[in-house]
Order: C-alpha cells, then structure tokens, then sequence
C-alpha cells in the first residue's frame, strides 16, 4: 500500500535523480561544485529509499523487478 508520503519519497527520488542527471551532463560549469551537488543528490536518493524500506514499502525499481519474477 503506498502512502502518502511513500508517494512523496518517490517523487523527491526521481526528481533528485533527473536533477543529477542534468548535472552529469553538463557540459559548462564548475565540475568540483557539481560532482559535489550529484554525490549530495545521491545521499538524499539514498535516504528516502532507506525510508520508503523503514515503512514496508520498497522503492518502485524493486518493485518492478519482484513482478518480473512472478
């Protein structure tokens, strides 16, 4: 059952994930400053997905890959 606020981490996950994305492909800017800014992203991912497992809800890629199993 996803909750609220496992809806919410979802949300916070892949909008952190497009942000470090558009971070790693940038061709301009400061690389120091955005490798810090992706590896802060990538704690943030790492922290709602130990969330959402705290809770009995496990991230959507699991999710996805226990369906393909069945």
């Amino acid at each position: 059952m996803n909750t609220e606020k496992d809806k919410t981490l979802h949300e916070i996950i892949d909008w952190c994930t497009e942000w470090a994305e558009q971070l790693c492909d940038a061709r301009e800017g400061d690389f120091y400053a955005d490798f810090l800014q992706v590896d802060t992203l990538t704690h943030v991912i790492d922290h709602c997905k130990h969330m959402l497992e705290c809770s009995g809800t496990m991230p959507s890629e699991v999710e996805n890959q226990a369906e393909d199993t069945k």
